[in-house]
């Protein structure tokens, strides 16, 4: 049974990739496309939670595990993309926060700084939907309140283990002794 597990979980992992694709396909498309991509990174998040999922319960990491954080960074910079694309991000703005990202990881190549440089990335397509696409951004906000009602210990777990791995818990430790 855990092979079956592992098999469906390579098959979340594939099939998240396909969606990191679908939303860089949207790269041109106008802000009328910002709904279908709002959804379509729900889609992408969504199979990353059943990938995880999946996997724990194989008890075995599966053979495309080492894709799962590419593949998240790969949604939120394709989002990132397409807001671009769509001139729904100024130029200046959408170029300089990639170009910094990439020269802030160039010099210092950390899991931790990586997420950091992509809460903006991950997030401005929901953002813009609150005033552009109000139905997608709804959905959005069902969708964030079902995932913590169903996996909410996850979900601060992994952002314990973010401020953890950037040090951040060390910090206040220090400033309150």
């Amino acid at each position: 049974m855990s092979g079956f597990f592992r098999c469906l979980a390579d098959l979340a992992t594939l099939a998240r990739a396909g969606v990191v694709g679908w939303v860089l396909l949207q790269v041109g498309e106008g802000p009328e496309a910002l709904g279908q991509v709002a959804r379509l990174l729900l889609v992408g998040w969504s199979l990353d939670i059943l990938d995880g999922i999946l996997a724990r319960a194989s008890g075995r990491p599966s053979p495309l595990a080492a894709w799962d954080y590419p593949l998240d960074a790969g949604l939120a910079w394709a989002g990132w993309a397409y807001l671009a694309g769509a001139g729904l991000l100024a130029p200046g703005v959408a170029w300089g926060w990639a170009v910094l990202a990439l020269v802030l990881l160039l010099r210092r190549p950390k899991k931790s700084l990586s997420m950091a440089l992509q809460v903006p990335p991950t997030f401005a397509p929901f953002f813009l939907a609150q005033s552009l696409a109000l139905e997608a951004f709804r959905e959005a906000l069902v969708w964030v309140l079902v995932v913590l009602l169903l996996d909410g210990r996850r979900f601060f777990g992994v952002v314990q283990e973010f401020l953890e791995d950037a040090g951040l818990f060390a910090l206040f430790a220090r400033r309150r002794a």
